[in-house]
């Protein structure tokens, strides 16, 4: 499926069943708007759908929600509640053609939830293949795992994110929680944006495009194969990278250090504005801009580099394993084909054999 279907069968899905959450709480009693479209439509409580589902539309105001692919033929949505509870304040679904659409509640204004805890299950037939997933939880852990989609769109306000199927295209965004995102085989894109919270990215397989945005936390990628175009920024939390081959890898922290450890990047950008830099590549980068405001930067590469480095040090030392020569201000090793620009305002630089 190309791209631009896939964005406009998630358009699809969202338009027609846009939810409107607002709410308040005074001690233990917590009052809730919940409004979305079709609200005749749907069915409350639990649920076995024996239809086939190629699009999943899932929305739950609080809870912990876990979405698995199992061997079995149909589709089960179960909650798990800590009393008993009307139909109201049950889960709610419909079945519109080949999408499913999950709520979490009845559609109303001012539902009184006095203590009510739930979370919610959804199996779905792993050899069943969607075409969309989105799925939105404002409060509570979200697991996805086992299954297979074309695009994955998820959204979570507050709670930790494990993400573990297998998606062509996934975007999740999250304002606070940690996320965990596993994806074995290959990739189109992957893009993820926190607010606040730690981000593990393992991809087992070829990404033609990634980019991950952090406001605040540790960023973690485990790459293996090829990756066309990469970026990843971390305004405050330092980012750990190792990575396969590489074309183009944009990597930039506000406050932190940036570890590197990768077999081939053709074209690398890294700034570090407070932070050590530790570059260790198998193979010297056609192109590269190292920078670093305050902090330090460490580079290996292999000692029969051919690359011709541009230093400049505002204030620290300069240092070399490699069998460079001096022309002017300029570091050459072997025939000098590969380009390197070092910039660091404050700190020490050094290059190491690799």
């Amino acid at each position: 499926m190309k791209r631009s279907n896939l964005l406009a069968g998630a358009m699809a899905l969202i338009v027609p069943a846009a939810v409107c959450l607002t709410g308040c709480s005074f001690g233990n009693i917590n009052f809730m708007n919940y409004k979305y479209d079709n609200a005749d439509k749907y069915e409350a409580g639990d649920r076995e759908i024996d239809d086939k589902i190629t699009k999943i539309n899932l929305d739950y105001a609080s809870g912990n929600v876990t979405v698995k692919g199992t061997a079995t033929d149909s589709v089960k949505v179960e909650e798990t509640v800590n009393k008993d509870i009307d139909k109201d304040h049950q889960v709610h679904t419909w079945v519109d053609g080949n999408t499913l659409y999950i709520r979490y509640c009845a559609s109303k204004d001012m539902l009184t939830f006095n203590g009510i805890e739930k979370s919610l299950e959804v199996t779905i037939p792993e050899a069943q293949d969607l075409d969309d997933f989105i799925i939105n939880v404002s409060s509570g852990n979200i697991v996805l795992d086992n299954f297979t989609t074309d695009s994955l769109n998820s959204h979570a306000s507050s709670g930790n994110t494990r993400i573990a199927c297998s998606a062509k295209t996934i975007e999740h965004k999250s304002s606070s929680g940690n996320v965990d995102l596993v994806q074995t085989g290959n990739t189109d894109s992957v893009k993820v944006k926190l607010s606040s919270g730690n981000l593990v990215l393992t991809q087992n397989g070829d990404c033609k495009s990634f980019d991950i945005d952090s406001s605040s936390g540790k960023i973690e990628v485990y790459q293996t194969g090829n990756v066309g175009n990469a970026r990843i920024h971390s305004s405050s939390g330092g980012v750990k990278a190792e990575m396969g081959t590489v074309d183009d890898l944009n990597i930039e922290v506000s406050s932190g250090p940036i570890v590197l450890d990768a077999d081939e990047v053709k074209n690398l950008y890294t700034k570090a504005s407070s932070g050590h830099s530790t570059i260790n590549l198998s193979k010297a980068p056609a192109t590269s801009k190292i920078n670093c405001s305050s902090g330090g930067i460490d580079v290996s590469l292999p000692e029969d580099s051919d690359i011709t480095v541009h230093v400049k040090v505002s204030s620290g030392d300069f240092s070399y394993e490699l069998p460079f020569t001096k022309e002017g201000k300029d570091y050459i090793s072997g025939n000098g084909t590969n380009d390197m620009q070092i910039n660091c305002s404050s700190g020490d630089v050094g290059f190491h054999k690799a």
